[in-house]
């Protein structure tokens, strides 16, 4: 589905990447994680997957997408993902295409079902909420690969899992069928609650590459420089 290779990343009038890729393959409907240090390129490899690097950041390299037509994204903090000030219900309609009756579903599907809260702005809604509603965007959106940077950081082990249980539960009940989903974090039991692939990354490398436990085998095709 999607491929990277010989990628490098690099800023403005920098000679040494920010990021080295020499290949990474991720497959329709795959579950990675992406765990390291802050300041490893954990954020840095999920805008090159989305396609969104930062202003005065240079890509070179193949991103190759065949037929991946649109990407979710589910940031840290889920007010991110919307303009403050637009009613919630509206922005989703506008921004997605998707009618009330198809947005009420999506957000009941995160627990956002009281359509009060569609009336609210972003900026009116808690730091959970917002979360939610950022889930039911990315649900909404029709993407094949959602991408979250670090969307559990700073919960508790149950409030983690739930938020967890949430995303997948929510992008699985989509009509096009799950999309690949890739989450980066700092907690080493992510991987494990997903049953993840989980991509280890250390000074903008990702230096092991270790398939899902339920998937023997998997990534195996994706030599991302391990041991770099």
């Amino acid at each position: 589905m999607l491929t990277l290779a010989d990628v490098r990343v690099r800023a403005a009038d920098e000679t040494t990447p920010l990021l080295e890729v020499p290949r990474l393959e991720v497959a329709a409907g795959e579950r990675i994680v992406v765990r390291g240090p802050s300041g490893a390129g954990k954020s840095l490899l999920l805008s090159v997957l989305a396609a969104r690097l930062l202003d005065g950041l240079t890509l070179t390299g193949r991103r190759d997408a065949p037929g991946l037509e649109r990407v979710g994204f589910v940031p840290q903090r889920g007010i991110e993902a919307f303009h403050p000030l637009i009613r919630l219900g509206r922005q989703l309609r506008v921004v997605t295409g998707a009618d009330r009756t198809r947005a009420g579903d999506a957000l009941a599907r995160v627990g956002l079902g009281d359509p009060r809260l569609r009336r609210r702005r972003p900026a009116e809604l808690s730091g959970g909420q917002a979360q939610r509603a950022a889930i039911a965007l990315a649900v909404l959106s029709g993407a094949g690969l959602v991408v979250a940077d670090e969307p559990t950081s700073a919960l508790d082990p149950q409030t983690r899992d739930e938020v967890l249980s949430l995303l997948t539960g929510a992008l699985a009940s989509g009509a096009a069928g799950a999309p690949a989903l890739v989450v980066s974090t700092h907690d080493p039991e992510v991987a494990a609650v997903l049953g993840a692939r989980r991509l280890e990354v250390r000074d903008g490398c990702i230096v092991a590459d270790i398939p899902a436990p339920c998937a023997p085998g998997a990534g195996a095709s994706s030599a991302a420089g391990e041991g770099s």
